[in-house]
């Protein structure tokens, strides 16, 4: 998706697992005076028939994005949950190339329960288009009639090898020291490993905050889609922040995040593809997009 000015400072949206940049047409609206760039990443929306391969790999095509269609080769970068993580991987492996940064529920901190939430979507993957699993996940993270027509196209190797990385996201000193305004941002009944994850960040990098949002979970963005777009537009533009967007207060974990920074974490194997699965694969790279 582009909108907006392609002479102007460019804002690169990055979507959630299972939607696409198709979930970002109100913030570029809202910011159609910027050069807007909101991509589907592998195995979504229309880059479905792309293999996702690694939270890195796409964090490089999203640099290669930005130092290809930004005017000044840097962009403000936007990250929502999955698209978090890349922002995340941006900020330790690219951060020349970024202006300011927005980070949406997506942390750096191990999840105690990331391996249930990992069976989980294992469990759920298989089903990912049938109507129940559609509506269910559209219930829990509301999304709206674009999301869930994206979700039932996406590519099941990709939403769960997806998942697997952004959980094997972690502390890293490059991250610690990137010097561009970064904001993090989670639901106040969101995940608390995120939470944490917000406060250890800010407190350790020179221009981060983090703020949470009072009694909204983790798929925040769908109640409150015009908190989210002033948010968004304030702190690309330097303007003060919505005020329901409160201090962090959780502690941040001190021993943790010394004990995780430069520990390196190699990436997992990419899931095999069985015989079912790659008739899967084919029919996917073979659908349309409503």
């Amino acid at each position: 998706e582009e909108m907006g000015s392609p002479g102007a400072a460019a804002v690169v949206f990055l979507h959630g697992v299972g939607v696409s940049g198709r979930m970002w047409a109100g913030h570029m609206a809202r910011l159609a005076a910027y050069h807007c760039l909101a991509p589907d990443l592998p195995g979504f929306g229309r880059s479905r028939s792309l293999l996702w391969r690694s939270r890195e790999h796409t964090a490089e095509l999203v640099a290669e994005l930005i130092a290809t269609r930004a005017r000044t080769g840097r962009a403000h970068v936007v990250g929502l949950s999955l698209g978090g993580t890349i922002a995340h991987t941006l900020l330790a492996r690219r951060p020349e190339l970024l202006e300011t940064v927005v980070i949406d529920e997506a942390g750096v901190l191990p999840a105690p329960i990331a391996p249930l939430a990992e069976l989980g979507v294992a469990l759920v993957a298989p089903f990912l288009h049938t109507r129940a699993v559609v509506a269910a996940i559209g219930r829990v993270f509301y999304l709206d009639a674009q999301g869930r027509r994206d979700l039932r196209v996406a590519s099941r190797r990709a939403f769960l090898q997806a998942v697997r990385d952004a959980n094997d996201t972690v502390i890293t000193p490059g991250e610690v020291a990137a010097p561009c305004r970064t904001l993090l941002v989670a639901g106040e009944r969101g995940f608390s490993a995120v939470r944490a994850s917000n406060a250890a960040l800010a407190a350790l990098m020179p221009h981060a905050e983090a703020r949470y949002v009072a009694r909204r979970g983790h798929g925040w963005i769908g109640q409150e889609p015009e908190l989210h777009r002033r948010m968004v537009a304030a702190w690309i533009r330097g303007d003060a922040l919505p005020p329901e967007l409160l201090p962090e207060t959780t502690p941040w974990p001190v021993a943790r995040v010394h004990a995780l920074l430069g520990r390196a974490t190699p990436p997992r194997a990419p899931i095999p593809l069985d015989q079912a699965s790659a008739r899967d694969a084919k029919s996917e790279r073979g659908a349309r997009v409503p």
